[in-house]
């Protein structure tokens, strides 16, 4: 096994594996040694070499990224969040009729099996991404959901539906782990807030318009003999095919292996994030290494986190328009329309609270905040008195509550080091958010609508427990961060990281 010498002070030499890989995984510790001496480091290097680059070419670089990276999968995984979420405009636009779920617990039945294969099916596609690469799997994911969407457009009875619903989860249960491990990879902890906040407002605002897309849809009822609800599965599918097979040109691979970069660009880009957090470079990734990871207790409170945001958001995705339909009296068009116009205000936020935690450099405090506002905010939708108060709940709530997600996902990126444990961490995490899913199909019954009384409550009470672990965490990095700086201990391998609260 190769070894950099030791150096002074307890620094870590660049060139020096990080304490995070195993001992047996001497061919990538060769890789990232002769990776680091070919970016011109030397043994006690602990500034960033730029490779002739000037401050303006390093800016056009990070942008080049940007460009690349983010729009396409912003693309595709808001394609993704809209194919999932409009059932519930599908059952306002004649599903339930015509698949006779008014009956028992059908529909319930049909929202908790996409979750129940979505939880399952997460880390296992984390773990094939990084070996089939990142655009051969994204890809194939996204043309496979996207083709089940439009068989579910031709689904005749409640129980084929059902079963789109189960494949659309196992297909989609990797696409959202798989695009932010992805993008975390390529950035230094403090860039990936404000980054994965963009990448959500496109899902944010698709969203929010996929109810007015899902209307003029509905408009095609009779086409072919079709109802109108079918036909947003179907086009909506058919799109979805579509920009995940362009997308299959677009998205890059990881750092150490873009080719789209120059060859000094990326030894910049790599040097950068070794700097940063020591893994740049892919380690090992075997069933030893996972159960490691998974006896980190963190992972688990991020994955609570996760799943109190998520389980309002799929709240309002899929009941805001039954609300607004038969708790406020507006019409179907109108309770399509009306789910909108609070994604936009969604969006501000999420973008101005991304771009704060990256300049203060906090997580933790603002994910609270924001749980705290969006329970507030359902309980004003759910109990107040007045059409015009209960919407304005619902722009409260969901204009607080998407910046939750990204800022969960940052939140546990920017304390997470080493390829293998960030594919775990983000898998495990996400795996909350469809626990959330699950909660939410369950807790707001069909028998309580309008008001939802359990679910509601049940929000109010899951947003208290993430406020309380994200309270524990913080208190356990600040001492942690504390006990570094006096020189008593080391972080995640590293010598001189501290976490992030």
């Amino acid at each position: 096994m190769v070894k950099a010498a030791p150096q002074a002070d307890g620094v870590r030499s660049s060139t020096e594996a990080p304490k995070f890989w195993s001992k047996d995984d001497e061919k990538r510790q060769v890789e990232y040694i002769e990776l680091a001496l070919s970016a011109s480091l030397s043994p006690h290097a602990t500034d960033l070499c730029t490779h002739g680059l000037t401050e303006a070419e390093q800016k056009k670089v990070i942008r080049k990224i940007d460009v690349r990276l983010l729009p396409i999968l912003g693309l595709m995984y808001s394609i993704s969040l809209v194919d999932r979420n409009n059932l519930g405009l599908a059952l306002v636009a004649g599903m339930q009729e015509d698949l006779q779920l008014h009956t028992g617990t059908r529909y319930t039945i049909i929202v908790m099996v996409f979750f129940i294969a979505y939880i399952l099916f997460e880390i296992p596609s984390n773990l094939v991404l990084p070996k089939a690469g990142p655009a051969n799997w994204l890809a194939f994911l996204g043309v496979g959901f996207g083709s089940i969407l439009i068989g579910m457009g031709f689904a005749k009875s409640w129980g084929t539906m059902a079963l789109c619903r189960a494949l659309l989860g196992m297909l989609e249960a990797g696409f959202l782990p798989g695009c932010t491990y992805l993008i975390t990879c390529w950035y230094m902890r403090f860039e990936v807030g404000k980054r994965l906040a963009g990448f959500w407002i496109l899902s944010v605002l698709t969203s929010g318009f996929s109810a007015i897309f899902a209307y003029i849809l509905t408009l095609l009822k009779g086409k072919a003999g079709l109802n109108g609800w079918r036909w947003i599965f179907i086009i909506e599918g058919a799109i979805t095919v579509a920009v995940c097979i362009c997308g299959w040109f677009i998205i890059v691979d990881f750092p150490a292996k873009a080719k789209f970069l120059k060859p000094q660009e990326r030894q910049f880009i790599i040097e950068r994030i070794n700097n940063d957090r020591g893994d740049a470079v892919e380690d090992k990734i075997d069933l030893k290494t996972v159960l490691r990871h998974l006896k980190d207790w963190k992972l688990y409170f991020w994955g609570i986190n996760l799943m109190a945001s998520t389980f309002p958001g799929y709240a309002y995705s899929y009941f805001l328009p039954v609300i607004l339909k038969r708790g406020m009296g507006f019409s179907t068009t109108h309770s399509q329309l009306l789910s909108a116009p609070p994604y936009v205000l969604a969006a501000a936020i999420t973008y101005t609270s991304g771009w704060l935690g990256d300049r203060y450099h906090v997580r933790g405090p603002l994910i609270a905040f924001h749980q705290l506002v969006t329970a507030v905010g359902m309980l004003i939708t759910a109990f107040a008195k007045g059409n015009a108060v209960r919407y304005f709940g619902a722009f409260l709530g969901i204009g607080f509550l998407q910046y939750c997600i990204p800022g969960v996902l940052t939140f546990q990126a920017n304390n997470i080091v080493s390829h293998s444990k960030r594919a775990v961490s983000s898998a495990t995490c996400i795996i909350g958010g469809g626990v959330g899913g699950v909660l939410a199909s369950v807790c707001f019954k069909s028998s309580e609508s309008p008001k939802y009384t359990t679910g509601v409550f049940t929000t109010l009470a899951v947003s208290i427990l993430s406020m309380a672990c994200i309270a524990i965490m913080d208190i356990y990095f600040y001492r942690r961060n504390k006990a570094v700086k006096a020189g008593r201990k080391i972080n995640e391998g590293l010598t001189d990281w501290f976490y992030t609260l």
